[in-house]
């Protein structure tokens, strides 16, 4: 009988070994000693320099400690030869020679340039590049011994680490590999040399000392997606070329921080919650605590433990919402479909066949455990559901759970302010297991159901990405803008009641007021000599399902955009909008009057700043709507403005497709939408 461990080792990572090397009985007295036998045994005619490995260290029991936790959990680990770094070394060096062209500079010339370099040579060094090999069978002895030693006595040395647990070590400083597939070379003992004193003393906070490493490093730059899929294998050549992913970053990093004896590890986004893609970082383990920072040099690199809380946004990027975040580990986390050897590894989407992950989605942001009921018939064979998030124009899995025998499913520690979408995945396909729902900021389940009712739905883009530049741009005539209240417009003084800074989000914004006056007139008065602004909404106590209606605003302004009219901003949709220039700015007071119609008690003003229309002129615009599928529910000629399509079924979630576009998902209520 084959233990379900050795199986999963196997079947999955060693292809082609006899699978008589995994049919020995446990012999072994406990289970790290039969993983480690499995591990020798897996090692060949490698075995031998393991066991060197082993005899050197008979005498040292930390050391051996450290050496059995490392050949446990080779298997699966792979890297390549030399050869592969000698095969691109003339890429590397034409790379090099490009940047230094535009003085490495990341133009659009320099990325058309890299770009071409990169498509003409890939097909040529793809020929001559060997095949991953297996560390088990492949790295030696002395090379392990390096390592140990080394770590030991960085990890020492290391004031900030030095007395961190042992696991700790193990996890975070010991190992030689945080990126499988690229080349096991000196770079570690090249970065102690260069840096073996930069954390013996700890007068500094750790995170200042690691600036002042990192800010040497800092022409290590992001490619910007030029060559994105050109392979960097060792650090030295990180170093020639200059530039990466956040994948290249985070692994480089990793190599010369744990080298220093600092626990270091690389975490990840595997999909985002409310937009295309994910994300690679770096964080530093320090008394069992995570400090999570960008890879690449940054001003403000240690804010994702804020950004990344699933409550805040970021004032450049604007809002982040994470599904889960994950840990790239050395040591092997056999768990859910993975660790049951009748799961079927063509059932298993690619994400959950890595057994080097763990999740740390606690450690960023407060989670739900998540419970649904399957509504859906479940396929032969299927014990696992996948809970998904909507990425690049489909639905990627980000968790797993385990079906039930009452079609329950509990999916662990999940974020918060998402959609999901539980669905089977099968031979690589994945259909839907029960509704969609959001589960929103205070851990509920909102479940999307597509109803029979029908409504309008306006809309003036199709995605909430927009550049830095936009959001800028979005909240510029608002800042430092604020709100007054008051009975009478012939009054001297009204109440202030808010005011706007830069900390505002570009989609939504929510003033709680505490409810001691009511109010007729709310003005909004502005320093600048010009308004942008798409929507603002009035709630009165106890009746905050809806905003007040027939609000009526008035100013002295002239519009500044084709079709735009100032009762927009009051006409409860969010996707319509106003732009206009005050007509006598020079008194410095700016005011829309907003009439209310009679005092009322105003526990919330919501707000959206504006934003352009993104509908391309004489494009096909499409409006889709989820019910257990996408459907269509409407087509329009684009006109760079807002549009609206009738008839829409309402409750569930939307999208509005543009050909050659990455769009985002978005719930729509009350005329306002809210993006996803």
């Amino acid at each position: 009988m084959i233990s379900w461990q050795s199986e999963i080792i196997i079947i999955t990572f060693i292809s082609r070994i006899p699978l008589l090397l995994a049919t020995f009985l446990i012999a072994c007295t406990s289970p790290d000693n039969r993983h480690l036998e499995q591990a020798l045994q897996l090692a060949g005619d490698n075995r031998g320099e393991l066991e060197k490995v082993l005899t050197h260290y008979a005498d040292a029991p930390e050391k051996l400690a450290v050496a059995r936790f490392l050949i446990m959990n080779m298997p699966g680990h792979t890297g390549v030869d030399s050869s592969c770094v000698e095969n691109m070394r003339p890429v590397y060096g034409k790379h090099a020679a490009i940047s230094e062209k535009h003085l490495w500079q990341r133009s659009s010339e320099w990325y058309k340039e890299i770009d071409s370099l990169w498509k003409n040579e890939s097909p040529k060094i793809q020929s001559r590049l060997t095949p991953s090999r297996q560390d088990v069978r492949t790295v030696r002895a002395e090379l392990l011994i390096r390592e140990i030693d080394r770590s030991f006595k960085a990890w020492k040395e290391n004031a900030y680490t030095q007395n961190d647990s042992f696991e700790d070590f193990c996890r975070y400083v010991l190992p030689y590999r945080f990126a499988e597939g690229t080349y096991f070379d000196d770079a570690r003992d090249i970065f102690y040399r260069r840096h073996a004193s930069i954390f013996k003393d700890n007068t500094m906070d750790f995170r200042e000392v690691t600036d002042s490493l990192h800010r040497m490093y800092s022409d290590l730059m992001h490619n910007n997606w030029a060559a994105a899929s050109m392979s960097i294998y060792n650090a030295a050549s990180f170093e020639q070329v200059k530039r990466g992913s956040c994948d290249d970053k985070a692994w480089y990093n990793c190599l010369m921080m744990s080298a220093l004896g600092m626990g270091v590890a690389i975490d990840f986004v595997p999909e985002w919650g409310n937009r295309a893609g994910g994300h690679s970082w770096n964080s530093l383990v320090v008394g069992g605590e995570t400090y999570p920072f960008e890879p690449f040099w940054d001003d403000d690199r240690w804010k994702y433990k804020k950004i990344y809380n699933n409550e805040c946004f970021d004032l450049l990027w604007g809002k982040f919402r994470l599904p889960k975040v994950y840990r790239r580990t050395f040591e092997h986390h056999f768990s859910g479909p993975l660790g049951n050897d009748v799961v079927s590894r063509e059932d298993i989407p690619p994400l959950f066949k890595n057994p080097f992950m763990e999740d740390v989605s606690s450690q960023y942001f407060q989670t739900t455990d998540v419970k649904i009921t399957i509504t859906e018939p479940i396929p032969e064979n299927t014990r696992y559901c996948y809970l998904c998030v909507f990425g690049a124009k489909e639905w990627q899995p980000v968790q797993w759970g385990k079906i039930e025998w009452n079609k329950k499913v509990t999916f662990k520690e999940m974020g918060r302010d998402i959609v999901y979408l539980p669905m089977f995945y099968q031979h690589g396909v994945l259909t839907p297991a029960a509704s969609a729902f959001i589960l929103n900021q205070d851990g509920n389940c909102e479940e999307l159901e597509c109803k029979e009712e029908k409504m309008p739905v306006t809309v003036r883009n199709y995605t909430a990405y927009l550049y830095p530049y936009e959001i800028a741009e979005a909240k510029e005539t608002l800042v430092e803008a604020y709100l007054t209240g008051c009975n009478d417009l012939n009054a001297l003084a009204a109440d202030t009641l808010y005011m706007m800074t830069d900390s505002m989000d570009t989609w939504e914004n929510e003033i709680n007021l505490p409810v001691s006056q009511k109010y007729r007139y709310i003005q909004l008065i502005s320093p600048k000599d010009s308004l942008a602004l798409c929507e603002i909404s009035f709630y009165e106590q106890n009746k905050e399902d809806k905003p007040i209606q027939g609000v009526k605003v008035s100013a002295d302004i002239t519009p500044l955009g084709n079709g735009e009219e100032l009762n927009m901003v009051t006409d409860s949709r969010s996707a319509t909008g106003f732009r206009g220039r005050f007509n006598n700015p020079e008194d410095g007071k700016n005011t829309l009057w907003f009439d209310l119609g009679a005092p009322k008690s105003i526990s919330r003003i919501s707000y959206i700043p504006y934003t352009k229309n993104y509908l391309p002129k004489d494009i096909d615009i499409e409006l889709w709507y989820w019910n257990n599928q996408w459907i269509k529910g409407g087509s329009l000629k684009g006109d760079y403005n807002f549009m609206t399509f009738e008839n829409i079924p309402q409750g569930t979630i939307y999208r509005v497709k543009v050909k050659g576009t990455n769009d985002r998902i978005f719930a729509y209520k009350n005329g306002i939408i809210r993006w996803y």
